[in-house]
């Protein structure tokens, strides 16, 4: 069954034990056919070596044995129910091996760990992006942002590229969270913690295609015509020895076809350079292919050196060309872009066994990665808020090299009721960043206050405020109110090269005070370079206890200081906009087509963005408490709640922002505000990264599953969050004197989400899994689509009107007004639509010679659908009030796929 794909890994066996693992040989060699038998009840292991019961009595004896290897005895002792994880080793030789299995109380998951086995990873999407995001769906469970999940590999701390789908043995989604080893907090996204397979001392492999065909598949919701967008998946994978007994190999290969569609959903000048017949513009809708080649690979090599001492050697690699991105919604084709990225990874782990009680782990990686641009268009960026972005991407020839070393060196020592974990994690970047942003200029048109203009073109004396669709027509045709609300450029040289360092100390210290009560305590020193960061001290602490004698009651308390390192990006951006490096120039109401000369009304301002003068690690104290309860019947039910608070987050002030007095009603004037006085020096921008963000929240989720049944099983949960902070996703407040109405939702927060995960068994061998999840749409912040108070930053909010006239708009949330200077509309107040995603699989394997257990051929038909019921899923809406578009939405994710293939295995 691919029930544990929908489970917690938690004990759901009343009065009993599930058990699940491997078999392998002294080699660590997976050993696939074998048989393993417990309680009267014999199965035989998988092409990868695993093997699982779901329930047997909680004293029993597994036994497993295979041809040329002697039997060996496994005996479970657990006083309670329970599930656990046990591999089981054979030997040459006629030797026994008795692996005693303790009642004793495990908190190594701290109760919101889920696992995935072999098996369990089959049951969830072949297409790699279909993949990555129901992980990140589990992931989101301690209530972070699904996209920011880290994926590590193998135990690298550096975060990674999916492997193949075919080479990965198991997944673990979000360990302890809370053991000193991991550096992010809970809400930062979750870890997917991936193993990849060994060699198997058999040959064994497998070929397969999958192809979506466009016949097959819907249109975009926003595309006025056919989108046959088509995804087809082809490759191999082969593993064996390569010394009997001593050494193995597991190589994987894909290559992925995807042809795909960027629908614009803009609204633009008519042919002739007009509004059009209502006065409003004209719809702007285009469907441009974006098609993309990937190639996906993974070998790896692992050598049995001593008795005592395993080696592995990996190499990965992910290459992916894609042609017409940035495009879609309000971004027209000309700003769209080709896109390169390349990806290896060469990782070196080493296992040693010094002593039964003591193991010694050493992780040695290399990653380099390289991402080149290049642009439909090099002529300027032209952005009309609210209406589209066109122009050439400001991106321009964008190509950028990282080069990570990852040095991790870990000890175990178990003594008695003792477990203690340490060591020390060290990570080098090394960037070479080649980035000419806005090197080609770009212009910004905000609408605003303009003069009223007669029938021929001349003003009136009058003023009224203007939309940016007609600031832009009033540019092209030379009219009066037609300057563009500001044009920047930068100039200098586009490389930065910077290294930054980051090392972690850490140790972990279990003691088992008794059979139904655990607790652990942990400790975590992280190091930093560029900037240079020092004494960030992260204590944590741990409890579990179950009350009752078969422990079907489970309760853990964890708490614990998490810091954050401070991001790579923000310091590139720091080094590459210093002043020295590369300059950027602003110009208020320039000249549309001679910007940088000097005319009537505009005014220059220079940028430079820098370092505060003492700089932290972002801080967070978290809370978490979880009880989880068995049932009759193998149902098992879940509760768990987080409480953070989190401050010295990072945002971006600018600390010589002119000091412009707040107002309402009266149309603000951008460069008449440039005009007030600078704290520092006037004309310029000084853009500092201060570590003065806060926030505060909590999750909670309730969940229940059952996967013991031989028919279907089930995994359902609930989440809400409440989560608040005054970091808003662009990270810059609208006034740099004054956070009222910035603390707000958080970016990612969908207040409540539900997820549902099932299998069933139908007749005649077929298997279907179905993914169901809902959650509420993402909050999004409403501006006024200009710079009303002169900073430099388009972050600028409304505020609430009373009565319509000039500036006034129409919305959702009540009358507004762009007549104001830091208004008063609270941050982050609209909510995207809600998401809904189902996919299913059905799958149906037909063994080729089933009398033949020692070389078994299969045959593996499958028909997958992602977005089976065809919900629009909005990703992204109109935020700009003057466009009168406010919450409507742009552009979606994608539409009904079907996916059919087919899997041969050797």
């Amino acid at each position: 069954m691919l029930a544990p794909v929908f489970a917690s890994a938690q004990r759901t066996c009343a009065g009993g034990v599930g058990i699940e693992g491997t078999v392998t040989d002294q080699t660590g060699a997976v050993i696939p056919g074998a048989t393993v038998q417990a309680a009267g009840t014999a199965v035989r292991t998988d092409g990868t070596g695993h093997y699982a019961f779901a329930c047997v009595p909680a004293k029993t004896v597994i036994s497993a044995q295979a041809d040329g290897f002697a039997k060996s005895a496994v005996r479970i002792a657990a006083e309670s129910a329970r599930e656990a994880h046990i591999d089981i080793q054979l030997t040459l030789s006629a030797v026994q091996t008795d692996v005693e299995v303790s009642g004793d109380l495990d908190i190594d998951s701290g109760g919101a760990t889920t696992t995935l086995n072999t098996k369990a990873v089959q049951g969830i999407a072949d297409d790699p992006d279909d993949f990555l995001r129901e992980l990140q769906v589990l992931a989101a469970d301690a209530g972070g942002d699904p996209t920011q999940a880290i994926i590590m590999v193998d135990g690298f701390q550096n975060p990674s590229a999916l492997p193949p789908k075919s080479s990965i043995a198991s997944i673990r989604i979000n360990p302890d969270l809370f053991s000193a080893k991991y550096q992010r907090p809970p809400f930062s996204g979750g870890v997917i913690e991936i193993t990849t397979k060994p060699g198997a001392d058999t040959f064994h492999g497998a070929v397969f295609f999958t192809d979506s065909d466009g016949i097959f598949n819907a249109t975009d919701p926003f595309s006025v015509t056919g989108t046959p967008a088509g995804r087809r998946r082809y490759g191999f994978e082969l593993s064996g020895p390569v010394i009997s007994k001593k050494s193995g190999f597991d190589l994987a290969l894909e290559k992925r076809d995807i042809d795909e569609f960027n629908v614009v959903n803009a609204v633009t000048l008519d042919a002739d350079g007009g509004l059009g017949p209502n006065g409003n513009g004209v719809p702007e809708q285009q469907t441009v292919s974006a098609p993309q080649r990937l190639w996906i690979a993974s070998t790896r090599g692992d050598w049995q050196l001593t008795p005592s001492n395993i080696t592995s050697l990996s190499f990965s690699a992910n290459v992916n060309d894609e042609v017409n991105q940035g495009i879609g919604g309000l971004t027209l084709a000309d700003a769209g872009y080709s896109n390169l990225v390349n990806e290896y990874d060469l990782r070196f782990h080493n296992t040693q066994t010094i002593s039964p009680s003591i193991l010694h782990e050493t992780r040695i990686g290399f990653n380099w990665k390289r991402t080149e641009q290049t642009p439909v268009s090099n002529t300027p960026s032209v952005q009309v808020t609210g209406y589209f972005l066109g122009g050439g991407a400001t991106s321009q020839n964008l190509n950028n090299r990282e080069r990570d070393l990852e040095v991790d060196d870990d000890m175990t020592v178990a003594r008695g009721k003792n477990a203690v974990e340490f060591g020390v994690q060290s990570l080098g970047i090394f960037l070479h960043n080649y980035d000419p942003n806005t090197f080609n200029g770009a212009y910004v048109f905000g609408g605003g206050s303009a003069p009223v203009l007669d029938a021929n073109n001349n003003p009136t004396g009058e003023t009224t405020s203007i939309s940016a669709l007609e600031q832009y027509r009033r540019a092209l045709l030379n009219l009066s109110g037609g300057s563009p609300t500001t044009y920047q450029v930068t100039a200098g040289i586009p490389l930065v090269p910077l290294t930054i360092w980051q090392a972690g100390l850490w140790a972990d210290d279990t003691f088992k005070l008794n059979g139904h009560l655990s607790l652990t305590t942990g400790f975590r020193c992280q190091l930093q370079t560029t900037p240079g960061i020092f004494g960030s001290y992260n204590p944590r602490l741990g409890l579990a206890w179950s009350p009752d004698k078969k422990q079907t009651w489970t309760f853990h308390a964890r708490a614990g200081f998490f810091n954050s390192a401070f991001g790579q990006s923000y310091a590139t951006d720091i080094h590459r906009l210093n002043g020295v490096r590369q300059r950027q120039i602003t110009v208020y109401s320039p000249d549309y087509s001679d910007p940088l000369t000097p005319v009537s009304g505009s005014v220059q301002v220079s940028t430079v963005n820098l370092f505060p003068s003492r700089t932290v690690q972002p801080m967070t104290f978290r809370i978490y408490v979880n009880a989880e309860h068995d049932f009759a019947h193998h149902w098992h039910a879940r509760g768990d709640f987080y409480w953070a608070e989190y401050w010295s987050i990072v945002r971006t002030v600018n600390i010589n922002a002119p000091e412009v007095a707040s107002s309402l009603g009266v149309a603000a004037d951008p460069t008449e505000a440039l005009k007030a006085p600078r704290p520092i020096a006037p004309d310029e921008n000084m853009v500092e990264y201060q570590n003065s963000g806060h926030g505060a929240g909590s999750v909670a989720s309730f969940s229940v599953d059952q996967h013991s049944y031989k028919r279907f099983g089930l995994a359902a949960r609930y989440t809400h969050m409440n989560l608040k902070s005054d970091v808003l996703s662009n990270l810059t407040p609208q006034s740099s004197y004054s956070d009222k109405g910035e603390s707000a939702r958080i970016a990612w927060e969908r207040t409540n989400a539900f997820t549902l995960f099932g299998n069933l068994n139908l007749p005649f061998k077929v298997q279907t899994t179905t993914q169901f999840d809902f959650s509420d749409g993402l909050p999004y912040d409403i501006t006024t689509g200009t710079d009303n108070n002169g900073d430099g930053n388009f972050t600028d909010r409304p505020s609430n009107a009373s009565a319509p006239g000039p500036g006034v708009y129409s919305t959702p949330f009540g009358l507004m007004t762009t007549n104001t200077v830091n208004g008063n509309v609270p941050a982050n107040l609209g909510t995207m639509p809600s998401v809904i995603h189902l996919e299913n699989n059905l799958s149906r394997a037909f063994a080729l010679n089933p009398k033949d257990k020692d070389r078994p051929r299969s045959l593996t038909f499958n028909a997958r659908s992602a977005n089976l019921l065809n919900h629009t899923n909005v990703t992204a809406v109109n935020t700009v009030l003057s466009s009168s578009a406010i919450g409507q939405p742009v552009a979606a994710e994608t539409a009904r796929r079907i996916e059919l293939g087919v899997r041969f295995t050797f």
